[in-house]
């Protein structure tokens, strides 16, 4: 969700003076082609801090000239703006050919250039999605209202990824004055038929929301319809792997409150079509009463909070990565949310971030950024690192994306001198307007070696291999009618071993519009060459090593022997535990039943009344089996378990309802609703355990708690940390029963065991 707190402007001097410039024009195409990055062998978290300690809701693209380039909702950009009082950035963008080093361009929007259906400034415009659309590019983006919770989505346009950006009049969702849906966080989906989708929403009852767009993506089709419950996430963004379709959210805690700055947590689910249902790897779905959402990224302990509103990227080697928005726990009030960058793996068919470590905030291993076999034909016109086996091939020109190779013959081919590694990704941007062009691969000879086509004739991708001079395989994926080959596309091969993947998609990292897995025939796997065939032109053609796949997650913590003196199975009185205050609870048939209580925790004058014990020292693991009904209960009727130092220093673990969802919750302090910063966990139920591990926090001595929540009991889904101080205690332990009236718990233990 957007905000506008106080950022920072860049320094002086010459940085100083073009953002100055930026302020009143709209910034214009830097030099073309991405120049040949130096490989860097680390990185570390936040990013941009050069020049951007406060850039969040990031759009993301891998554009024509090979570069990447971010986008951001409007900001000061920098602390020293903010605390001199200086003026907003209306959508700064930045540039890099690494994913490390950014380079400031300008802002997408001025007083020159802002959509004149929007109030102007009012807030600013915030989270903007930038896609590659049929040789254009598409910045939709939000527009608040006057009003404190009105917005709309708009759509501008550029030849460059830079701009200068034009909007195109009018919304593309308009403002609606209701109370269901937050027309925010637009993110356009192109499916492999063609189709066009808009995602957007928020934090309001009608959840998130996806509407089919016109074939020109200015307008919407028929009515929206919900993917994600209400009350639940923002900052969508969807991707496409196999036969899946993977709807990534964002959770509470993005920018606010008094902890620490919350969670703001990365959750996902999976369909079999773009408009759901999705559900997560329990099988729940996430429109229930109790929303699922598995979590990809969440708070870790360390010096980043807030690590959500994802977008996801491919560097040159075929890893994915996710960048997010994050707060410097140390420094949480100013309100930058600067980038941070982790790795995004795969396992057992779901995503998570560093194989579920989450955000890192020491250095990592870089991103590959440079290729083997390079080229985005920018350096010189006379194709020197490039052999011509057939055909005429000259270097062309392009205005947004800088030098590329063509020829005009059928037969043509063109192919590098040197070779690349056993197990390697290819890339290059391809288009045609006279016949089918090709990406070359697992080149060995002039009489072996494979093709991938785009091919207009047939309407296809397909790839040819040929062995000894002869055809020995075709394979082909029909491409959707409309499919402009006039314009840039963006074909990839993975090859491993003996087995190759081949895509087309409108930008590299974007959804896949066709895809084909292959054998190699025999003689083709192997180190190889690469080039470019057909009546092409072809840009940023390379060859990199294909990346590792993380195959194994984290280990889940250790849970060591049981505590029988902090442990209670309710089958009679035990003197341990203390009420804060009146008796609540008894005990019947070996539970403690406990009727949720209307007060909580957040008023000194009317507290709630907890039940507390002795917590034991070191390391341990609390667990509880609470069954609460959801139907009946009122307001934000929680029970669960209680990590306590004080009312203020204290740490909640409960499913909750939240309006007309129940959600888990990990919830730092007394505040009586739990947003902000309360942080979702996996999904709730009725009938649910929960675990609560403490550790202590290496040099600082902090209370590190990491929740865990279970649907059955045996199956642990460990979710976000949180922390109390090091000099909060003693600590204690205990269950809570409160914040709505209607409902009751029933405890079926408490059992504490090592960690």
């Amino acid at each position: 969700m957007p905000r506008t707190p106080s950022f920072r402007p860049i320094r002086t001097g010459l940085v100083a003076l073009l953002i100055t410039l930026a302020l009143i024009t709209v910034a214009g195409s830097p030099p073309v082609g991405a120049t040949s990055a130096k490989p860097v062998a680390t990185y570390n978290n936040p990013l941009m801090s050069d020049i951007a300690q406060a850039f969040s809701d990031v759009g993301l693209i891998r554009a024509k000239d090979g570069a990447w380039y971010s986008y951001a909702t409007n900001t000061s950009l920098t602390r020293e703006n903010a605390d001199n009082g200086g003026p907003q950035h209306l959508i700064p963008m930045v540039r890099s050919t690494d994913l490390v080093h950014w380079e400031f361009l300008g802002d997408a929007f001025s007083a020159e250039n802002h959509p004149e259906w929007a109030p102007w400034p009012q807030k600013g415009y915030w989270a903007p999605d930038v896609r590659y659309v049929d040789g254009q590019y598409y910045m939709y983006y939000s527009a608040p209202s006057s009003t404190p919770l009105g917005a709309a989505i708009g759509l501008a346009i550029s030849s460059s990824p830079a701009g200068p950006w034009k909007d195109i009049g009018h919304p593309v969702v308009d403002f609606v004055a209701d109370s269901e849906v937050m027309e925010i966080d637009p993110m356009m989906f192109i499916d492999d038929d063609g189709t066009k989708y808009l995602y957007y929403g928020s934090f309001r009852r009608g959840g998130l929301h996806v509407v089919r767009l016109s074939p020109d993506g200015r307008t919407t089709v028929g009515a929206s319809q919900q993917v994600v419950a209400g009350e639940r996430g923002e900052g969508t963004w969807v991707t496409k792997r196999g036969p899946w379709y993977y709807l990534f959210y964002s959770g509470y805690g993005c920018c606010m409150g008094d902890v620490g700055g919350g969670g703001y947590p990365v959750l996902v689910g999976r369909s079999a079509s773009p408009t759901g249902p999705f559900v997560d790897e329990n099988g729940v779905s996430l429109t229930a009463a109790q929303p699922g959402g598995t979590i990809v990224n969440s708070f870790n302990g360390n010096s980043l909070s807030a690590t959500g509103h994802n977008a996801v990227t491919v560097d040159r080697s075929g890893q994915q990565w996710n960048l997010v928005n994050s707060d410097i726990r140390a420094d949480h009030t100013w309100g930058g949310r600067p980038q941070s960058m982790d790795r995004l793996d795969w396992i057992g068919g779901w995503p998570t971030v560093r194989a579920g470590e989450w955000t890192s905030d020491q250095p990592q291993p870089a991103p590959a950024a440079t290729s083997t076999v390079p080229s985005s034909f920018n350096e010189s016109t006379d194709l020197s690192d490039w052999r011509a086996l057939a055909g005429e091939w000259t270097v062309g020109q392009d205005a947004s994306s800088g030098g590329y190779a063509e020829s005009a013959g059928a037969s043509s081919l063109l192919v590098s001198r040197t070779s690349g590694p056993a197990d390697y990704r290819v890339e290059a941007d391809l288009r045609t307007s006279a016949g089918k062009a090709g990406l070359v691969f697992a080149y060995h000879s002039p009489r072996n070696y494979s093709v991938a086509w785009l091919d207009p004739e047939r309407g296809s991708l397909r790839v040819e291999q040929r062995v000894g001079g002869r055809l020995v395989s075709n394979s082909e994926s029909a491409l959707y009618q409309g499919f402009r080959y006039d314009t840039w596309h963006s074909v990839s091969v993975e090859v491993r071993g003996d087995r190759a993947t081949i895509q087309v998609a409108p930008a590299l990292g974007d959804n896949p519009l066709g895809e084909l897995n292959v054998r190699l025939a025999n003689g083709l796997a192997g180190p190889a060459q690469v080039g470019l065939a057909g009546a092409a032109q072809g840009d940023n053609v390379g060859m990199t090593k294909l990346y590792q796949p993380v195959s194994r997650k984290v280990p889940d913590p250790h849970v060591g022997r049981a505590l029988s003196a902090f442990s209670d199975e309710f089958n009679g009185a035990d003197s341990q535990w203390q009420w804060t205050g009146a008796n609540q609870g008894h005990l019947e048939n070996g539970q403690l039943v406990w009727d949720t209580q209307a007060t909580d925790l957040s008023k000194k004058d009317n507290l709630a009344t907890v039940l507390l014990r002795d917590a034991p020292q070191g390391d341990y693991t609390v667990e509880t089996r609470v069954s609460l009904p959801f139907q009946g209960s009122t307001g934000n009727a929680r029970a669960g378990l209680i990590a306590w130092a004080s009312r203020t220093q204290s740490l909640q673990l409960a499913p909750t309802r939240t309006g007309a969802v129940r959600q888990a919750f990990l919830w730092p302090g007394a505040d009586a609703s739990p947003w902000p910063e309360a942080i979702q966990l996996g999904p709730s139920a009725d009938t649910m355990w929960l675990r609560l591990r403490h550790t202590t926090q290496p040099g600082t001595g902090e209370h590190l708690f990491q929740a865990a929540t279970s649907l059955d009991g045996r199956h642990w889904q460990w979710g976000s940390y949180w922390y109390l101080p090091a000099d909060a205690g003693p600590l204690k332990l205990g269950l809570i029963s409160m914040g709505g009236t209607g409902s009751t718990a029933r405890f079926d233990y408490v059992r504490t065991y090592e960690s």
